[in-house]
């Protein structure tokens, strides 16, 4: 598939998935197109977590039960690294927000590639005790963070699309 089949196609899946085991080659293809993903100053702050079957994605479920984790087979959880910060004059950089971001789209689009469905999962983990939890759950250092988990496998479905506003709503030419 194209990466432009990919993008057309990609889609927040938020139903259920087939319990189908993610083979471990595909998962490390995924994170490895995440971690392809520019990082501000080469600061490379984010880690990743394969979580690569239902056992491993099971204490995050019990954390944050949402519908897009209780049938997962495999996921990855995308954390920041808050020390890593660059300072060429003395002030600091963080690009922490920028870098998962980068990271979590490229593993979207990796994962529609290679045929199966994902969503970007932060919401539940706003909130600072499942936050806490989750990163305790992950045995993450102190000083990281649990920006988003990518749930991965086969949707049981056809999987619901949203509706997108048309091209000439939201691109302008020269000026807004």
């Amino acid at each position: 598939m194209d990466l432009f089949e990919a993008i057309e196609k990609r889609y927040s899946h938020k139903e259920k998935f087939l319990p189908d085991a993610v083979p471990l080659f595909d998962l490390e293809r995924i994170a490895g197109a995440g971690l392809a993903a520019p990082t501000g100053m080469n600061s490379q702050c984010v880690r990743l977590i394969i979580l690569p079957d239902r056992e491993a994605v099971q204490p995050l479920c019990d954390v944050a039960p949402t519908d897009g984790m209780l049938t997962a087979p495999a996921a990855i959880a995308v954390l920041t690294d808050s020390s890593k910060q660059k300072a060429p004059k003395g002030e600091l950089y963080n690009f922490e927000i920028e870098d998962y971001s980068a990271a979590a789209g490229n593993m979207l689009l990796a994962a529609v590639a290679l045929g199966y469905a994902s969503l970007w999962l932060d919401s539940p983990f706003f909130d600072s005790e499942k936050q806490k939890a989750a990163i305790e759950v992950l045995g993450a250092p102190e000083g990281y963070n649990l920006r988003v988990v990518l749930p991965i496998g086969k949707p049981d479905g056809a999987g619901t699309r949203r509706e997108k506003m048309g091209f000439s709503e939201r691109v302008s030419y020269g000026k807004f």
